[in-house]
């Protein structure tokens, strides 16, 4: 069976769906889960489990989008994960991660400085969202020593002849760099 594309009335300001992680086409994420301090064994459940994020997004009451993400694991883990695109720092409890700050927006892809972020982008998709990504930025608030940074940009590649979600990902802590994509295969309904 072949793996279907996002559809294109999925976009950047409409990414409503089911995703499946491909862990093929995704870079492994072992190191920077290590440098986030998560465990052993949550890291290995990460790794040999299936994932995938529910992703529901809409316009709040004062015009602000709101995305609202739910990420199940096989091996049992689930998160939420909740971006408000207004570039305001929230900071929160995750079960996983312990106490974070984060921000995200909409923005124009030539804002984006770490050209990384953006290389492979499918330019259909950018042009139908007016060459707008999602850009958001994570970062640890209370683990000793350096605190992790995870800037990320969202959007939309064709791998192998298919239409998919993507996110880049520029992770630092302390001295150590990474950079990794996540590719994520649209689940019809």
């Amino acid at each position: 069976m072949s793996t279907p594309s996002v559809p294109d009335s999925v976009n950047i300001h409409n990414l409503n769906g089911t995703y499946i992680m491909n862990k093929q086409l995704s870079d492994p994420f072992d190191a920077i889960l290590t440098l986030q301090e998560v465990g052993w064994i949550v890291r290995q459940a990460a790794k040999f489990s299936s994932v995938s994020i529910k992703v529901e997004q809409a316009d709040r009451e004062d015009g602000i989008n709101f995305v609202n993400i739910t990420q199940t694991s096989s091996g049992g883990i689930r998160s939420t994960e909740e971006r408000t695109m207004d570039w305001t720092w929230r900071e929160k409890k995750d079960n996983i991660f312990g106490l974070v700050k984060g921000r995200s927006r909409f923005c124009k892809v030539d804002e984006i400085e770490d050209e990384y972020l953006t290389s492979e982008l499918d330019k259909k998709s950018l042009e139908a969202d007016g060459n707008e990504v999602v850009n958001s930025i994570t970062e640890s608030v209370d683990l000793a020593g350096d605190q992790w940074n995870a800037t990320q940009v969202w959007g939309f590649e064709v791998i192998d002849g298919v239409r998919r979600h993507v996110r880049r990902i520029l992770f630092t802590r302390g001295s150590e760099v990474h950079k990794l994509k996540t590719v994520y295969d649209w689940k019809e309904e």
